[in-house]
């Protein structure tokens, strides 16, 4: 299963947007659906609370959020907090640092000014929202043809 990093701006747009097919409401639902794998550190939720309530969102909403998170994501320690880049804004590296600790197969970022130009980093493909649906869709609809495949094997061999 695909690991992803996803920033903060794509929770909050998520959580503002009025959309709910939007490209970040699509995701988080995707990331409900377990699709893929979303990696959290204590740093990058310590931010993403932050944000919530800054943007205003309610505070239960977010608790009920957090324990969430609590249940399907993939905690990491965040020991690799110091991960530095000179020409990432520094709020930024919670994201490299926590893509590269769990060896995540992508960040997911609106991030034009620091993240999405460094295109890659230690594997992890770093891409817009638009990018990263058409990944999931596209995994999405191998599972389902692999599947199908299989089930086609299994009635080939039924006596």
């Amino acid at each position: 299963m695909l690991k992803v990093v996803i920033d903060t701006n794509i929770f909050v747009a998520s959580f503002l947007g009025k959309n709910d097919q939007s490209y970040p409401a699509q995701i988080i639902s995707m990331w409900h659906a377990r699709a893929f794998t979303l990696v959290m550190s204590p740093q990058i939720l310590r931010e993403l609370v932050a944000k919530l309530l800054e943007k205003g969102i309610d505070e239960d909403v977010v608790e009920d959020f957090v324990m969430l998170i609590g249940k399907i994501a993939l905690h990491i320690p965040g020991a690799y907090e110091s991960t530095k880049l000179d020409q990432v804004d520094p709020d930024d590296n919670i994201f490299l640092a926590a893509s590269f600790e769990s060896k995540a197969d992508y960040i997911v970022s609106y991030d034009a000014k620091s993240l999405l130009p460094l295109k890659y980093f230690h594997g992890a493909q770093i891409v817009l929202p638009s990018l990263f649906m058409r990944v999931l869709i596209g995994n999405t609809a191998k599972d389902k043809t692999q599947t199908a495949d299989a089930d086609k094997v299994d009635k080939q061999e039924e006596p």
